[in-house]
């Protein structure tokens, strides 16, 4: 008989409304509970979703029987403490990213995971897409030559205008990193696992484009454009981008560009890795697709479809041929991925999820970053 894995999710904003989706997609799944500050808000949702149990208090969740595992959805000042319970209730956990505020926390989280035996994610979703893990595969295999260099970029336009302002530029809900710890974690692990390299030292200096914002008294979900009522001049204490320069294990050099106040911008993550023979391009706008470039001959584009890819890695391509995957996609493949961790049942070289130790290196290389701004010299990583 299949296991069925028994879920809840605590936190229905934006991003836990993606999980609730992504977990509808996948085989033998069932989420029994949701968690929210507001009752009524988890009551509406429950009744949304069909999902039998609502509540305001994790404890009271976690009173539950045969619960498999936990997605902590919650702004980022939370994560530490209910990720560290539900560990100490022996619970399997998957986390939002930035794990914690700290990298202190993260490492405490860590150990605590490896002591009671627990399966542990952080949500960086980006890896488990196809052509994500297809330029991995063609990087590890030596197609590509000898890796040169590496660029890339995280770039947003959601917080360029003076009045944009919500809960992330808050430093006692979101920790001292914005931009850096919100989506250049996703630009560090992305960069890390494509070459099986970890980030050594790091340079760089933050951007600050609006000293002061104008706060609305009524603000939205994350990524909504709701506004209304009287504004407040705030000050704004974390960044809104930054430059970064890195080296790798290898020696090889990285450069970094972040930004949550470029126009046009949406979700605009892009990697490039150039190496001796070839050069690889992925842009997460353009999901379904990797480009190949080439001195002595045409640039190939190579498009997400089984018969393409190795053959690894038809697990992570539900679609033919021109029916484009992208984010939903991976976002649902990284979940599965450590549910099937869960049931002793993972691929031997997926990492499609980052488990709480690489979440807690990630937070060493934003605080490494921010100590690197703040004293303008490299900073080595231990």
């Amino acid at each position: 008989m299949v296991k069925t894995i028994n879920s809840i999710i605590v936190g229905v904003g934006f991003i836990g409304k993606q999980h609730i989706e992504a977990i509808s997609r996948i085989p033998n799944t069932k989420i029994i509970a949701l968690v929210e500050s507001s009752l009524e808000i988890a009551k509406r949702n429950a009744a949304i979703y069909g999902i039998d149990y609502a509540f305001s208090d994790l404890d009271e969740a976690l009173k539950l029987d045969h619960i498999d595992v936990v997605h902590i959805c919650t702004p980022n000042f939370l994560h530490y403490e209910m990720a560290k319970k539900v560990i100490e209730k022996g619970l399997n956990v998957f986390c939002e990213k930035p794990l914690s505020l700290s990298a202190g926390e993260a490492i405490e989280l860590a150990e605590l995971a490896r002591k009671h035996q627990v399966h542990t994610a952080v949500n960086h979703n980006y890896r488990a897409n196809a052509m994500v893990r297809e330029m991995k595969h063609r990087i590890q295999s030596g197609s590509i030559g000898r890796p040169l260099m590496v660029f890339g970029q995280y770039v947003q336009d959601w917080l360029m205008f003076e009045d944009d302002y919500d809960w992330h530029f808050d430093p006692k809900l979101v920790g001292p990193s914005r931009s850096v710890a919100d989506i250049g974690t996703h630009l560090f692990d992305l960069i890390q696992f494509t070459m099986d390299q970890k980030i050594t030292r790091v340079f760089a200096e933050l951007v600050f484009a609006y000293p002061i914002r104008k706060k609305s008294d009524i603000v939205g979900e994350t990524f909504s454009d709701v506004k209304s009522g009287e504004t407040t001049d705030v000050e704004v204490v974390n960044e809104d981008g930054a430059f970064i320069i890195a080296e790798l294990e290898n020696g090889v050099k990285v450069s970094m560009v972040i930004s949550q106040v470029t126009g046009g911008f949406k979700n605009g993550l892009e990697l490039t890795i150039s190496g001796s023979k070839q050069s690889l391009t992925w842009r997460q706008e353009q999901a379904d697709k990797l480009e190949i470039g080439k001195r002595d001959s045409g640039n190939e584009i190579l498009y997400a479809d089984a018969k393409y890819l190795d053959k690894s890695l038809k697990r992570f391509i539900a679609l033919p041929n021109g029916h484009a995957v992208g984010w939903a996609d991976a976002f649902k493949n990284s979940i599965q991925e450590f549910y099937l961790e869960i049931m002793g049942d993972s691929h031997s070289d997926s990492k499609s999820s980052v488990d709480f130790e690489d979440g807690a290196y990630l937070m060493k290389l934003v605080e490494a970053a921010l100590l690197s701004d703040q004293e303008k010299r490299w900073v080595t990583l231990k």
